[in-house]
């Protein structure tokens, strides 16, 4: 014995299909999240840094306390991709063990930004996590936009990135970095 089948609908398919696509139609979303945050800028760090002391001179490679002087660009593009900010930058980090390899933790230093059009912003990065292999280090990075900023004020920060030094195992040792770093400014 079969069940007999229901009677095909089409206004019922219809109303279906049109709700479903309301919110495409529209433009709003369908399921909004109130707490996703929104990306005001996504900019590019070009840095090259000095070191007080060179790191691992001789090839012997102890963890030690250093200071890294850096200096560099930054470019913002908006989240269409649109050019929104450019200028230079300057920070000295302070780390508590410095080696070519190995991870390094600590640095809580503040990159001063001045933009091209004479205004200022200072990013704080509040966490930075480093692990480097002969002087290749990956960068994880956390922390936000000070209040005072003349741009992206209040905004939190998440970054990526690279740095690249030379003279691990050598004689003279790791004296300068170049790095690379993404930053995602959002609110």
């Amino acid at each position: 014995m079969t069940t007999p089948r229901r009677p095909w609908r089409p206004a019922t398919t219809l109303l279906f299909a049109l709700s479903a696509a309301v919110p495409l139609l529209t433009g709003y979303p369908a399921h909004a999240d109130p707490a996703e945050p929104t990306t005001d800028a996504t900019c590019v760090l070009n840095a090259h840094g000095a070191f007080a002391t060179a790191v691992a001179p001789g090839g012997v490679d102890l963890p030690a306390p250093n200071t890294l002087a850096m200096t560099g660009t930054v470019s913002c593009v908006d989240a269409a991709g649109a050019p929104l900010a450019t200028g230079a930058f300057e920070r000295t980090v302070t780390m508590p063990a410095t080696e070519c390899t190995g991870d390094e933790h600590g640095d809580t230093s503040t990159t001063n930004v001045h933009w091209t059009d004479q205004t200022a912003s200072a990013f704080r990065f509040d966490k930075i996590d480093v692990v480097k292999v002969n002087g290749t280090a990956s960068l994880v990075i956390t922390g936000g936009v000070t209040a005072d900023s003349a741009r992206f004020a209040d905004d939190t920060i998440n970054a990526v990135g690279t740095s690249t030094g030379t003279g691990c195992g050598t004689p003279a040792g790791e004296t300068a970095v170049d790095s690379t770093i993404v930053l995602r400014l959002a609110h």
